[in-house]
C-alpha cells in the first residue's frame, strides 16, 4: 500500500524544490498472484480452519478473507514536519464513505466522499486543491457535491480503497512477503507480514499485522516511507456503509484540473 499523499510528501522532502500533486487517496493495484484459500481440515463433527504458514500465501488469504467481508472499518493518519493527513473510511462490498483532513502550511483541507455507483465528493478549497483542482475552480466549488462519473479518467484513482476489495489491496505492497513473529496490539494476538518495496527512489517497508486467531483479516498496517510513518488502524467488520446519493451534485468536468 502506497499512500499517495504521503508518498508526495516523502519525496517533497528528500527533493524540496519539485512540487507534486496528488490525490489523498490511498494507490492500490491488485496483485497479479492467484489467491489461495486457507487449508481446511473436516472432522467427524465440525470444520476447522488453519492459518498458512508460507508467507505468499498468508497474504493471499488476508486479502481474499477482507473482500468478502460485507463491510470494513478504518482509520489512516501520518505526520511529518508540520503537514499530516487523517482518514476515515468505511467500506461496502460496491460503496463506501470516507472522511480526509490535511493539514499543512497553516492551512486545514477537508474531503468527503460518498461512493455509491457515481462517486460524489465535497470538499473545501484546499481539500478539493489536493485533488488536482485548479485554484479558481476549487474555491467556486467548495462546499458543493461534485458527482464523478466512472467514465471520468480520475474515477478510479479518487475511488480507490472505497470498496472492500480495492481496499483489501493495500495489503500488498508488492514485495516479497516475510513471516515475523506473532505478538500483541491492544492485547489481541497478531502475526507479522513484512514487505519492503522502492518507488520514486524511495524506500518503503510495511508490516501487516493480521489476526492470529479467527478470520485472517488485519488489525493494524504500519508502513515507513524512508522516515514518514503512515499506520493504518482496522475497527469493526461485517456493517455495510451508508454512502448517499447526491441528486443535487453538480457534475464533474475534466477542465477543472490543471494548474490556474
Amino acid at each position: 500500500m502506497i499512500l499517495a499523499s504521503a508518498l508526495a510528501a516523502a519525496t517533497a522532502i528528500a527533493q524540496p524544490t519539485t512540487t507534486t500533486t496528488t490525490p489523498p487517496t490511498t494507490t492500490t493495484t491488485p496483485p497479479s498472484t492467484t489467491t489461495t484459500g486457507p487449508t481446511t481440515t473436516t472432522g467427524s463433527s465440525a470444520t476447522t480452519t488453519s492459518a498458512p504458514t508460507n508467507p505468499q500465501l498468508l497474504l493471499d488469504t488476508a486479502i481474499a478473507t477482507f473482500q468478502l467481508e460485507r463491510g470494513a472499518e478504518w482509520s489512516l493518519s501520518w505526520s511529518l514536519l508540520g503537514k499530516s493527513e487523517s482518514e476515515v473510511t468505511h467500506d461496502g462490498q460496491s460503496d463506501g464513505t470516507e472522511i480526509t483532513i490535511l493539514k499543512g502550511a497553516g492551512a486545514t483541507g477537508h474531503l468527503s466522499l460518498d461512493l455509491d455507483g457515481k462517486l460524489y465528493v465535497e470538499g473545501n478549497a484546499g481539500g478539493l486543491g489536493e485533488l488536482g483542482f485548479k485554484a479558481s475552480t476549487a474555491t467556486a466549488e467548495a462546499g458543493h457535491w461534485v458527482g464523478v462519473p466512472k467514465t471520468a479518467a480520475v474515477f478510479s484513482s479518487w475511488a480507490a480503497g472505497l470498496n472492500v476489495e480495492s481496499a483489501s489491496y493495500m495489503l500488498d505492497l508488492g514485495g516479497k512477503a516475510v513471516l515475523g513473529p506473532k505478538t500483541t496490539i491492544d492485547g489481541k494476538s497478531v502475526i507479522g507480514l513484512s514487505q519492503s518495496a522502492k518507488s520514486e527512489g524511495l524506500t518503503i517497508n510495511q508490516t501487516d499485522y493480521l489476526e492470529a486467531s479467527g478470520p485472517l483479516l488485519p488489525v493494524e498496517i504500519v508502513e515507513n516511507v524512508d522516515g514518514l510513518v503512515v499506520t493504518v488502524v482496522y475497527g469493526a467488520w461485517g456493517k455495510p456503509p451508508h454512502a448517499i446519493i447526491h441528486k443535487a451534485a453538480v457534475p464533474f468536468l475534466k477542465s477543472w484540473l490543471g494548474k490556474s
